[in-house]
């Protein structure tokens, strides 16, 4: 391409005017200003004077941009030439630019068919990932370039299906009960440590629920104990009182009879006495056994008493 430039003839701008002269009427106009004090009743002067100054203001500001547009007028120009110019040079850039981008489109997609080649031959060979590892899942973006070998994709994909594998066969080496839940889990995540919380946590949950049923059933239990402790402990309690019912009916006081001696006359005779013995015994049972005992000591007719 021939080589083509831009010549511009430029004259350096001057902008002149009074300003060291309105400089120095200003600082002696303005000295006035200084050491004036305003008072309540002054306020209206204060506010005239403020008034007056901020008009002196806006007048050279309004002239400054008065002369800032007139000077700028041949940049305006110069600048609108040279975009017709940039339209012209834009036209065979954007034509260009658009067969390249066609040429790269083209490049990409043949890269991704690779990829998807690569990795399908490893997945088949790694069947028990694919649910874990869809292509979309771990893909690249870099595998795209064209510096990137096809043994650095291969080496990409494999780093991810062994680190899967790796992953699962810790979760079943755990031999947990909710291996389902784990691996639902790692499914989502791939990240082991969720997968291992996961089990854990339904662990804890079945520990804390069969702690739970175990504590209600041994409270039912003790319940049911001292419900029948309490019905037994009634039953004896009535067999007791039926006992010395029986024992006061059966067993009335006895009175001592007087002792009469019948005067014989040939012979006197006295029969003898039954001879008794009065035993006292500490009898260690319950309830129960005591009734038993009482009813057995009644049958052989022996007399006895609670002391």
């Amino acid at each position: 391409m021939q080589e083509i430039n831009l010549l511009v003839e430029q004259k350096n701008g001057t902008i002149g005017g009074n300003f060291e002269e309105l400089k120095a009427a200003l600082k002696a106009e303005l000295e006035v200003y200084k050491n004036m004090v305003f008072t309540e009743e002054t306020k209206p002067e204060a506010r005239k004077a403020v008034a007056n100054l901020r008009k002196l203001k806006k007048s050279m500001n309004d002239k400054k941009l008065e002369v800032k547009k007139t000077f700028m007028v041949p940049y305006t120009d110069f600048e609108a030439q040279v975009k017709e110019l940039d339209k012209l040079i834009d036209e065979p850039i954007n034509f260009i630019s658009g067969q390249i981008e066609e040429f790269e489109r083209k490049r990409v997609e043949e890269r991704k068919k690779l990829i998807s080649d690569i990795y399908a031959e490893i997945i088949t060979e790694h069947d028990t990932v694919t649910e874990y590892l869809p292509l979309q899942r771990i893909y690249d973006s870099k595998w795209e370039n064209s510096t990137t070998t096809k043994k650095a994709i291969k080496e990409g994909i494999m780093k991810h299906v062994e680190h899967v594998e790796k992953d699962l066969a810790t979760i079943r080496s755990m031999e947990s009960e909710f291996e389902d839940k784990g691996i639902a889990k790692y499914k989502t995540t791939l990240e082991l440590s969720d997968a291992l919380t996961t089990m854990n946590q339904y662990q804890k949950q079945k520990e804390d629920i069969l702690r739970r049923q175990e504590e209600e059933a041994q409270k039912k239990a003790e319940e049911e104990v001292r419900r029948a402790a309490a019905e037994e402990k009634r039953k004896v309690e009535e067999e007791v009182r039926k006992a010395a019912e029986v024992e006061q009916k059966a067993d009335p006081p006895v009175q001592e009879e007087p002792i009469v001696q019948e005067t014989v006359k040939e012979e006197k005779f006295v029969e003898p006495k039954p001879v008794t013995n009065t035993v006292v015994y500490e009898i260690i049972a319950d309830p129960f056994q005591i009734v038993q005992l009482e009813s057995a000591m009644r049958e052989y007719g022996i007399k006895f008493r609670r002391v």
